[in-house]
């Protein structure tokens, strides 16, 4: 049976729309007059479409009968207009609507961002859609299946510029200050990629062929824009060769944007982004560059996966956001090998969704959702960071030629139209056939994409063989009533085989043939989505062969990263993995493992926090950071690469948090400097400003609040902001958590303090209470859509013991307390709290 994927049913289709908003800049209101040309397939007296926040004051539909007036009957609850006609219409019809919206500042819809201009405030008009909420600018049929073109005029002030997917095709006065701005018609697309922008900007411009590729900001900000020119013009070229298709739009904006709810959004042809993820320049920290080069990736892989291919219906976002995820990465080693983001995806995106898929509560990459509010739940780590995951395991078990065959036979077969993952594995498929007559990507892809979770395969010594059993892993090791089994591309190699050989573990248990090695490293090259644990004797014998530089990369990570989640779920001891990491990790290892190291060592310090195994971690970190610190020096060196520079700032950043005097009292002089208007390495002032926070007082808190309602630097601003949240004093932290809600503070960097108190030793003692104080203004002030509540409940996650986790259990036992968006976040909050408590458990930490 087909499913049904559009909720508004599939009789009534619309095919394009054209619209005029007549916005106010003083008002903030807007006036809004559509027709929407449809194809109604069985003759109907009632059309429904998607409208909420509007006013609608009249509509009437065209059709070979004539013109009829509707009764507009509105279902705020599920976000609707009905049209309701005296006479049943069908065939090619016109929809007429006149209607009043808000701009509102709650940064979705067609919305208001403030920016200041020379002291003075000011105002840009924006939108942000996805997932539902162009029906917060417009009525539509506001479903990604239903696309359409789309003729959009905008009447503005003289003095601002109006912006939307396509460049303008005429400019004509309106009235006395006012004109009118016509754009060409859009390519069929789906409403939640239109995009409306008016106000005024500093571009910096460049042709790439024949798209004319812009960066715009604010006023003031265009020397930020350059970088990120440079980065889209890099980027668009490389998709245009790996996918075979030509970008197929005549420009490309990409807009810096004051207020944004998300990171990024992909509007065709109009991106938009937060400055913090779009401007920079040379001068900016490694960090930052990098950050904004894969933002940039990400959100123009999404102009092919997304916007000229789109999923059918929601349940395959992962099929938008895995790509541009996995993409990005593939772009940014080809266009910047010298960063090696090929070996960053691992400790960046494969340990992402390792950590997310390990509750029990998490959700199928692939998963059916009905509603606007469950919509927004899936815009997480497993569609992102587990779905990127699978597509690296399958371009891997494919082979990367064969996977790009298939994305372009893909691409090309539904251009401008939806797909669904079947249409998918069908490409790779026959790509697989043309080029070696198998097609097997089907058979392994689905089983991965439709299951929840990941498999861990125990092995155990039996002679010469090795007796291999899969099951799910999960950080709570509980029984579930149905057994999962996974099909494992099984690479491996060993004592006495140290060309790499392949089974597929498809069954629960299965058997390899190590000849008698006294060790064999599975999952080799670490490509594959499970864990590995190995007997005792086998794993000192890895132990050893990392130690001596024989196994390295990602395969030293892969044992690593697996040994500290058996201690983090309480199937080892922590001082078993401390052993080992003392024993076998402390010389010079390379990139992933010492950064993973790092990490874990900082969660047993923060869980540990006033306990009484505390001295030990906080001894082991300093030793090991020490060591990598008095490896790499302070300051940058000619030669060094993205990842050394990196690791050099986590490292300072680690001793100040262990209280490491000498690295403190240094970080404090460059602190200092930096204040009096000195320049200091920019890799450096994240650990440096850090560490003058952790060990701050109440001046040093007044002093960095001062310097950030100051700053204009996105990435400086954004350091003093997180420096709020560091300081140790009980009473700054309460203080910079009020801070939060300041008018200092923009909505979309509310939830930054809060998140970073939750990862202060002293602050995740506050923050349940502080949540618990502002829940009812938090779940006011954090609408759906904006994907920030669940931020909040997931700042609890770090509490252990019984009695704090039943007090959480019991506030959000109350329906006041709860709404759909974040529903799972709580579920998988509480699951992470009893593994906190069964992780206390099995240390005998009281």
């Amino acid at each position: 049976m087909e499913e049904k994927y559009q909720t508004l049913g599939d009789n009534v289709t619309p095919i394009n729309y054209n619209i005029t908003f007549d916005t106010n800049m003083k008002t903030f209101r807007f006036n809004g007059s559509e027709k929407v040309s449809v194809r109604i397939r069985k003759a109907t007296r009632r059309i429904e479409l998607n409208a909420a926040e509007l006013e609608v004051l009249r509509a009437s539909v065209k059709s070979k009968g004539g013109v009829q007036n509707a009764k507009v009957v509105e279902d705020k609850k599920k976000k609707r207009i009905a049209l309701n006609l005296a006479k049943p219409v069908s065939g090619s019809a016109v929809i007429s609507i006149e209607f009043t919206g808000t701009n509102n500042d709650r940064l979705y819809g067609f919305y208001r961002s403030q920016y200041d201009d020379k002291g003075k405030k000011s105002y840009i008009l924006t939108s942000q859609f996805e997932a539902a909420n162009a029906r917060a600018a417009f009525p539509c049929f506001d479903e990604p299946a239903f696309k359409a073109t789309f003729d959009i005029s905008m009447i503005i002030d003289n003095d601002k510029e109006a912006i939307s997917n396509m460049p303008v095709k005429s400019v004509a006065q309106y009235k006395k200050g006012r004109k009118i701005v016509v754009f060409r018609t859009t390519p069929v697309m789906s409403s939640y990629l239109l995009y409306l922008g008016v106000g005024k900007y500093d571009r910096v411009s460049s042709n790439m062929g024949k798209v004319r590729v812009s960066v715009l900001t604010t006023p003031g900000k265009r020397a930020l824009a350059r970088l990120p020119l440079v980065y889209a013009k890099k980027f668009l070229e490389f998709y245009n060769d790996y996918f075979g298709i030509r970008y197929p739009l005549p420009k490309m904006d990409l807009l810096a944007i004051p207020d944004f709810s998300a990171g990024a959004m992909e509007n065709w042809g109009a991106v938009t982004f937060r400055e913090i993820a779009l401007l920079g320049d040379e001068k900016s920290a490694v960090s930052v560059r990098q950050r904004i080069a894969e933002v940039i990736a990400h959100e123009l892989a999404h102009q092919w996966f997304g916007d000229l291919v789109t999923m059918k219906w929601w349940n395959d976002i992962w099929l938008n956001e895995s790509f541009a995820t996995f993409m990005s990465y593939k772009a940014m080693d080809a266009v910047f090998p010298e960063w090696d983001m090929k070996t960053q995806y691992f400790d960046d995106t494969i340990a992402t969704a390792f950590t997310a898929d390990s509750v029990k509560s998490t959700h199928p990459i692939s998963v059916h959702i009905s509603t606007p509010e469950g919509i927004e739940s899936l815009f997480d780590e497993i569609s992102y960071e587990k779905g990127g995951t699978v597509l690296h395991m399958l371009e891997n078990y494919a082979g990367p030629e064969t996977f790009r065959n298939g994305l372009r036979i893909h691409l090309k077969r539904h251009e401008y139209g939806n797909a669904t993952k079947y249409d998918l594995w069908s490409a790779i498929d026959e790509a697989a056939r043309e080029r070696n007559g198998k097609a097997n990507i089907t058979k392994v892809a689905n089983r991965w994409i439709d299951e929840p979770g990941y498999p861990i395969v125990n092995v155990k010594q039996d002679g010469k063989k090795l007796s291999l059993e899969q099951k799910r892993f999960m950080i709570l090791d509980e029984k579930l009533p149905k057994r999962q089994v996974w099909p494992i591309p099984l690479y491996y190699v060993s004592e006495k085989e140290s060309k790499q050989q392949f089974m597929l573990l498809d069954k629960r248990q299965g058997t390899l043939n190590a000849r008698g090695s006294e060790w064999a490293k599975l999952n080799y090259g670490q490509h594959y989505l499970y864990r590995v644990r190995y007997p005792e004797s086998m794993l000192y014998g890895l132990g050893e062969q990392i130690k001596r530089k024989k196994i390295r990369g990602t395969d030293s990570w892969g044992i690593e990263n697996d040994l500290f989640v058996l201690a983090r779920s309480g199937r080892i001891t922590m001082k078993e993995y401390m052993s080992f990491v003392e024993q076998y990790c402390l010389g010079d290892i390379d990139y992933p493992m010492n950064m993973g190291i790092s990490s874990h060592l900082g969660w047993f310090d923060l869980i540990l926090s006033g306990k009484k195994d505390h001295g030990a971690v906080n001894r082991l970190i300093i030793r090991y950071s020490k060591r990598t610190l008095d490896r790499l020096g302070w300051h940058k060196r000619k030669g060094d690469d993205n990842i050394t520079v990196m690791l050099r700032s986590a490292s300072i950043s680690s001793l100040g948090r262990a209280g490491h005097k000498p690295t403190i009292k240094r970080a404090l002089r460059l602190y200092n400097d930096f204040m009096r208007g000195k320049a200091i390495e920019p890799d450096l002032k994240s650990a440096v400003i850090g560490i003058a926070a952790y060990t701050g007082d109440a001046k040093r808190y007044r002093q960095m609040v001062e310097r950030y309602k100051k700053e204009k630097a996105p990435d400086d601003k954004r350091r003093f902001l997180q420096s709020l949240a560091l300081f140790r004093d009980r009473k700054l932290i309460l203080e910079g958590l009020k801070f939060s809600y300041t008018k200092d503070v923009r909505l979309q960097d509310a939830y930054t303090i809060p998140a970073i108190v939750s990862g202060n030793p002293v602050g995740k003692e506050i923050i349940w209470d502080w949540t618990r104080k502002n829940w009812k203004f938090l779940l006011k002030t954090h609408s759906v859509g904006t994907h920030m509540l669940d931020r909040f409940v997931e700042n609890l996650s770090g509490a252990y013991t019984p009695e704090r986790r039943k007090e959480i259990a019991a506030f959000f036992g109350k329906k006041q307390n709860v709404r759909e968006d974040i529903k799972r976040a709580i579920a998988q909050t509480l699951e992470r709290i009893d593994a906190n408590i069964n992780f206390m458990k099995a240390n005998e930490i009281d």
